[in-house]
């Protein structure tokens, strides 16, 4: 199943893809039953309201309720499918080869293979949705750049999760676009003001659930900015698992239903090319994942008062 979180004239409703131009309004549908009122709603409620959901969603289903709050896909505005996380968003850095290589290289560094997962945060200020605009203001930075991340959402809670037991606590994936500013981030060792600013973490379009998505092997995580690709890789290719990542960041810190964990970036960012391709006003940035979908958004330059 793919979830979305959208509007249709009204207030934010909880959807599930029931073909893949139709999406039925589990908010509607399920007559105010407070399991179906958000995305974090029906991750809190479990396995039950999967259930449900799942039977609501078969394309089979003819009940006239059911069809009632069926809606084409070009007609809702999706939003993240979390519009408002509960805490800071989790995100990895450094965990494909080809990005860590890349790295080095425009940055003048040896190529070091990370042996744990490097980890920081965004504030839940950053997200936004498919469509938002990623906001360039030339006061804070003139290097913008882009990284495609696919991303975990938790669905049952822990701390200490084995490896083992770590994909029965993920809901499901959704892509997120770990946007920077390479000029704030590289002037500091810490990752949050230069990686969180308003706008820097579009999530969307939808979350996967695992048997959605399958085998991360055949899961092409991919970037276009302006329909040029920019990057591409198998989200096989991570040096740290999904599993491994909340093995490692579940010890002492507990996850929580609805957290968000983005997975890191293949090589091909901006600040990786020759010559450097940074993000500029009106540009179209498009993070495409297998199973999930195209989330893409506008950059907008911050329009400035002029001084007086």
């Amino acid at each position: 199943m793919k979830f979305v979180t959208f509007t249709h004239g009204a207030g934010a409703r909880l959807g599930v893809h029931r073909t893949a131009h139709e999406i039925l309004d589990l908010t509607g549908v399920s007559g105010g039953d407070p399991a179906f009122e958000s995305m974090l709603a029906l991750i809190d409620h479990g396995p039950e309201a999967l259930k449900q959901a799942r039977e609501w969603a078969d394309p089979a289903a003819r009940d006239d309720a059911v069809i009632a709050d069926i809606h084409r896909l070009d007609d809702v505005e999706l939003l993240a499918p979390i519009p408002r996380p509960r805490k800071n968003v989790f995100c990895v850095g450094l965990n494909y080869v080809s990005h860590v290589e890349m790295n080095a290289r425009a940055l003048g560094l040896p190529i070091e293979i990370p042996e744990i997962p490097l980890f920081f945060s965004k504030p839940v200020t950053a997200v936004v949705g498919p469509g938002a605009p990623i906001v360039l203001d030339p006061r804070l930075t003139a290097k913008l750049d882009y990284e495609v991340e696919l991303t975990i959402v938790i669905g049952r809670g822990g701390t200490w999760i084995s490896e083992s037991d770590a994909p029965d606590h993920i809901f499901g994936y959704t892509l997120a676009n770990d946007v920077s500013a390479r000029d704030l981030q590289f002037r500091t060792s810490q990752f949050l003001y230069g990686k969180g600013q308003d706008s820097y973490c579009p999530i969307g379009p939808a979350i996967g659930t695992p048997d959605e998505v399958g085998d991360l092997a055949g899961v092409t995580v991919e970037l276009l900015v302006n329909g040029e690709v920019r990057q591409q890789e198998s989200a096989g290719n991570m040096l740290f698992s999904p599993a491994s990542v909340i093995s490692w960041l579940s010890q002492g810190i507990t996850l929580e239903p609805g957290d968000i964990i983005t997975l890191g970036t293949p090589g091909g960012c901006g600040y990786q090319l020759t010559p450097t391709a940074f993000l500029r006003d009106g540009d179209i940035v498009e993070c495409r994942a297998t199973g999930i979908g195209s989330l893409a958004n506008p950059v907008k330059e911050r329009e400035t008062p002029s001084c007086v």
